[in-house]
């Protein structure tokens, strides 16, 4: 029995769970938003988990392998609150889906969760990346003011990027917006404090013929090149998503990229990363970033790249 960890929204999980059905495996869907968790029940007693949900009934006695794709009590951005009670909620939640995720460490997961959260550290992913060879755009990682303008001095132009992905509510029109990836100059600085700021991330920018989104699963590769610099919108960062403008393709890496990918992997520990590149005119590949839940439905529909399938398939192996 596989133990799906996600939330009633995540139509990643219902494209994989079709998958599922279609291969006949049997696995129980645990959705963790707030909604779903608050029609559910769970005990643990005697060392066995007995977990209820959508009337359906699981022992983890009964679970072979574990898909974290969100392992931990998931919050809308409308319902995050200052509330005391809910807080208290959702901690004890989360405190108490470690106990079970402890009861499971011995089964299949994809990614093992201590390896997932490990790897998503910047600083920890960017030494991975050096160690086995690939190429890093140059950056400085400061709140001081004097170190981020001598980094100026040399590097031009240059990119912030934001090392907390997160969503914030605008105070003036309470729209939820993000951060993207900005290009900056040295007057931009002006802004920032002498003392008392938060680190930033400053990286050289580097041209882009075209950007990589490269997604493993097992030993399945699926990468898709992206012409973002055919956006105006998105050439920059293509996350802002400019779709219509930014063709994408599926493509074969260098034998030597997928070489290095397979060793940042094996280093890191994962059976799932999503990882993104920039190939520079001369085709030099530039690793930006590995996320190890990260998304990828909207390249299978782009691109016919099938994802969700090689997900499945690794729940179908021994």
């Amino acid at each position: 029995m596989i133990l799906v960890l996600t939330d009633q929204h995540d139509k990643h999980a219902d494209s994989v769970c079709r998958k599922f059905e279609l291969r006949d495996l049997c696995y129980f869907r645990l959705n963790l938003d707030v909604a779903s968790l608050q029609q559910t029940s769970i005990t643990f007693s005697g060392g066995v988990w007995k977990i209820k949900q959508r009337d359906e009934e699981i022992l983890s006695t009964r679970i072979t392998s574990v898909w974290a794709r969100r392992p931990f009590v998931e919050v809308m951005l409308d319902e995050e609150t200052n509330d005391i009670g809910f807080k208290i909620w959702r901690g004890e939640w989360n405190k108490t889906l470690l106990g079970l995720y402890k009861t499971l460490k011995e089964v299949k997961w994809l990614n093992p969760l201590a390896k997932s959260y490990q790897a998503e550290n910047k600083y920890v992913q960017l030494d991975a990346a050096i160690e086995v060879g690939f190429l890093i755009p140059d950056f400085i990682v400061s709140n001081n003011k004097s170190d981020i303008a001598t980094f100026f001095e040399t590097h031009q132009p240059v990119v912030l990027k934001p090392q907390n992905q997160e969503f914030y509510k605008d105070p003036v029109d309470g729209s939820f917006k993000g951060m993207y990836v900005n290009k900056i100059s040295k007057d931009d600085l002006g802004e920032f404090s002498e003392v008392g700021e938060n680190p930033i991330f400053v990286q050289a920018y580097t041209e882009k013929q075209y950007e990589v989104r490269y997604t493993v699963v097992g030993d399945a590769h699926h990468v898709c090149r992206i012409d973002s610099q055919r956006s105006k919108l998105a050439n920059i960062d293509w996350r802002r998503y400019d779709i219509p403008n930014t063709p994408h393709y599926p493509m074969e890496p260098p034998h030597n990229i997928r070489l290095k990918v397979n060793s940042l992997m094996k280093l890191l520990g994962l059976h799932f990363g999503a990882m993104d590149f920039i190939v520079t005119p001369s085709n030099e590949w530039y690793f930006l970033e590995i996320n190890t839940m990260g998304q990828w439905l909207w390249i299978e529909d782009l691109t016919g790249l099938n994802i969700s399938g090689s997900i499945a398939d690794f729940f179908n192996q021994p």
